[in-house]
Parts: C-alpha cells; sequence; structure tokens
C-alpha cells in the first residue's frame, strides 16, 4: 500500500528539499562574480554575501557556494559547518527569492553551532538578506569595487 502525504493527495506540489548542482555556486568565476557584486550582511559566524546571478539564467533557484579557510579550524571541523549549511540552506527553500546567489564564509567559532543555531543566526539575519537581495536584484549589474574612481 503506497502512502502519500497531505500536500499529495490534495494535488499541491511540494517544495524540493534537493541541494542538487542547480542550487550550488560551482565553478570560480561563479563565486567571484558574487563576491565582487555582493552585498554583505554580517552575523556572529558568518559573512553572508547576496548577489543577484548572473545575466541568461531567468528565474532560476538560489544558489549557494561556502569558503571555509584554515582559520575555521581542522578539515573535520571545516567539513561539520559545510554540512551543516548545506543542510540549513537545502531544507529552508524560501530563504532567498529566485535569482540570487548567496556565498557563506564561515568565521571562527561557526565549526560549535548546531543546525538549529545556524537556522537561529540566519533567521536574525534574513530581513538584511532579502532587502540586500532585493537592491541586488533591482540596482545597476555592476558596482564599483574599491579599487575603481
Amino acid at each position: 500500500m503506497s502512502r502519500m502525504t497531505s500536500s499529495a493527495a490534495s494535488g499541491l506540489a511540494a517544495p524540493s528539499l534537493t541541494f542538487g548542482q542547480n542550487r550550488r555556486l560551482r565553478s570560480h568565476v561563479e563565486f567571484v562574480h558574487a563576491q565582487r557584486t555582493g552585498r554583505r550582511v554580517v552575523t556572529p559566524h558568518f559573512t553572508l554575501l547576496v548577489a543577484a546571478q548572473p545575466p541568461g539564467r531567468g528565474a532560476a533557484p538560489s544558489r549557494m557556494g561556502l569558503v571555509v579557510s584554515g582559520k575555521v579550524g581542522s578539515a573535520v571541523r571545516r567539513n561539520r559547518i559545510k554540512r551543516v549549511c548545506r543542510e540549513c540552506f537545502r531544507t529552508w527553500p524560501d530563504f532567498l527569492p529566485p535569482g540570487v546567489d548567496l556565498v557563506i564564509i564561515a568565521r571562527a567559532g561557526a565549526h560549535e553551532l548546531s543546525l538549529a543555531l545556524v537556522h537561529e543566526e540566519w533567521l536574525a539575519a534574513r530581513a538584511a538578506l532579502h532587502r540586500r537581495a532585493t537592491d541586488a536584484l533591482t540596482g545597476p549589474s555592476a558596482r564599483p569595487g574599491p579599487h575603481s574612481g
């Protein structure tokens, strides 16, 4: 006997909780674009950069990339925080609007956070992230860098 969820039984499509290649920043060029054009939000354990996706992607789902340097700790600690951040982003499909890239830079102490604490910290920064995302999506595609003008 097959089990159906209430949303499947009612004919509604449940949001996808996958974290496939279309939800990840994968190439160096994608990271550089997000870091150069992104707007910054700082939390106690993360620096979050929000940028509009490059033109030509349409209304693609929001994507995430992680930067975790050796300053965070050993490989075990770095990999743990990456897993926790991916899981938080994966299970929160409407965290950012479509067409936005998010680069998460882990800071010292991030490896000590649980999934619930990461979610709580990102929730506290969500309003600022949405403002930055709106600015990125509606503003000019290239903003002056630190060495221009």
